[in-house]
């Protein structure tokens, strides 16, 4: 995969988490108010899914760069 190829990939993916919290909360049916161990789905899905599934992410990204890179002397 080239290079611009994998960052246009990884924004769509950042992207798409970022817009999963607004489509729970407007969805028809509220499926981001079900309740999972007292909190809503909702705050699970942006308190803690969103943000570490963006880290594993980003993180990935950066490595998967770094593997192709020279060492510079």
């Amino acid at each position: 995969m080239s290079g611009a190829r994998g960052r246009r990939t990884v924004i769509a993916a950042l992207l798409a988490l970022l817009a999963g919290a607004p489509l729970l909360a407007l969805a028809p049916a509220a499926p981001g108010a079900v309740r999972l161990a007292g909190v809503s789905v909702l705050w699970w899905y942006a308190g803690v899914l969103a943000p570490v599934l963006a880290t594993a992410v980003a993180s990935a990204a950066l490595v998967r760069r770094d593997v192709g890179v020279p060492d510079e002397k």
